[in-house]
């Protein structure tokens, strides 16, 4: 079984958070989360996964509820493909949202 992680800058105060466990190619778990600094702290803002046994994205909230949204692809491996890909892509409006929440 291959179990991999790493952390990638997005910006000096954007990161992703990366980890995954593998058996012959195939996806057996996974964790995407995109992550900001913001009053001198990191605050996850979204997390793709698959606790609970399935592929879910979490939207996290400032006040620390969470928004559950299952995904439905066949396989982990295009879960984490798409997560990896949605976070790339949308990253800065996952931020503009949860910096507007945050200010309320």
């Amino acid at each position: 079984m291959g179990e991999k992680s790493y952390l990638r800058a997005l910006t000096h105060a954007d990161r992703v958070r990366v980890a995954f466990t593998t058996q012959k190619g195939k996806v057996l778990s996974f964790r995407v989360q995109y992550e900001t600094f913001i009053q001198n702290r990191w605050h996850p803002v979204v997390r793709y996964d698959t606790a609970h046994n399935f592929a879910h994205i979490d939207i996290i909230h400032p006040n620390k509820t969470t928004e559950k949204v299952p995904l439905y692809f066949l396989t982990y491996n295009a879960a984490l493909a798409y997560a990896q890909e949605d976070i790339k892509l949308n990253w800065e409006k996952y931020r503009k949202n949860y910096v507007e929440e945050l200010a309320k």
